[in-house]
């Protein structure tokens, strides 16, 4: 059952990160602009190119949704 729960909740931040991107993918990417340079470099890369953290918030959206019926179907 935990691990069932685990998976969901997984899944609800992950629907939620991927709506912020949607929203805000600017000032979302800019958010995690911290850590070692590769990954500065990164954030950076999306905040200048908003429209691909707006492609990335849908797979997301679309990964979490897809996670969580997972788990309903399952019972």
């Amino acid at each position: 059952m935990w691990s069932r729960r685990l998976k969901e909740t997984f899944a609800v931040i992950t629907i939620g990160d991927g709506v912020i991107a949607l929203i805000a993918p600017r000032e979302h990417s800019l958010l995690w602009e911290t850590g070692p340079e590769g990954a500065r470099k990164v954030a950076r890369f999306f905040a200048d190119n908003p429209n691909y953290m707006r492609l990335l918030g849908l797979t997301q959206i679309g990964f979490g949704v897809w996670l969580a019926l997972r788990q309903y179907r399952e019972e």
